[in-house]
């Protein structure tokens, strides 16, 4: 008995159908719309190491408490005598002479008042970070918790880094005037009489000021590595809708 006409056409369009399928998913892959078939993680690398930037964020910090309060902002050499000033100007040998250089006329440009106020100013600014840090390890305890979706996470994480700059700027704008009064050293060095300066330095500034760029060039790198991985999702999206379609009785589209 002869098979059904009807029967028979239907199957070879079923077989058709098949075909087309396989052909349009190789070329799809071929051309990079669809990816091969595997099983693509959900988390990035750093993700699962994410709380120990929060904790990075706090230890650098902590070193640049621990400079303020420790580092000489003002250390001069002149004749055969040295002197050292800390935070707020305070010194173990009260030296007149160096005091005086932050006197009126202001040579270089600085009072006493800014040996206070820039230590004021970087400590508001590092403790901004620690708070931050804290925040950060929150967070990333709370995503191995959670286990936040990775959009929700990469946001997050982005907005972090961004916040985590504004201290960093605050941090070096705070010193940025002690280290400039190098050049009106260097200008005004002539009418400098008494004392005989052989070496004027501000330690504690140029420390906190390098720390202010060590945490800002962090921030960039947590925000690069941020915008890369959304731009692989908006890839992955892009890439995981159909190239084309085609159903059984329709048309290709």
């Amino acid at each position: 008995m002869s098979e059904d006409p009807a029967l028979n056409a239907k199957r070879e369009e079923k077989i058709k159908e098949q075909l087309l399928d396989e052909v349009f998913k190789k070329a799809e892959i071929s051309r990079g719309v669809r990816p091969p078939n595997k099983v693509i993680s959900k988390k990035k690398s750093y993700e699962k190491t994410f709380p120990k930037v929060g904790i990075l964020i706090i230890i650098i910090a902590i070193i640049g408490l621990v400079f303020i309060n420790t580092i000489p902002w003002v250390y001069a050499r002149y004749n055969d005598t040295e002197a050292a000033f800390y935070k707020n100007f305070e010194s173990k040998k009260d030296d007149q002479q160096v005091r005086d250089l932050f006197k009126s006329p202001y040579y270089l440009g600085l009072s006493i008042n800014d040996f206070t106020n820039a230590p004021a100013l970087a400590t508001y600014g590092f403790i901004s970070l620690i708070i931050l840090g804290i925040a950060i390890t929150i967070f990333g305890i709370l995503d191995k918790i959670r286990d936040f979706s990775i959009e929700t996470f990469t946001i997050i994480h982005f907005t972090a880094a961004t916040a985590i700059i504004i201290p960093g700027i605050f941090i070096i704008l705070s010193s940025t005037k002690i280290l400039g009064a190098h050049f009106l050293l260097y200008h005004n060095m002539s009418l400098i009489t008494t004392p005989h300066l052989k070496l004027l330095f501000f330690p504690a500034a140029f420390a906190v000021v390098v720390i202010g760029f060590v945490i800002i060039r962090l921030a960039f790198t947590i925000m690069r590595m941020d915008f890369n991985e959304l731009e692989k999702m908006k890839e992955t999206e892009i890439s995981e809708k159909p190239f084309s379609s085609y159903t059984y009785g329709g048309e290709l589209q």
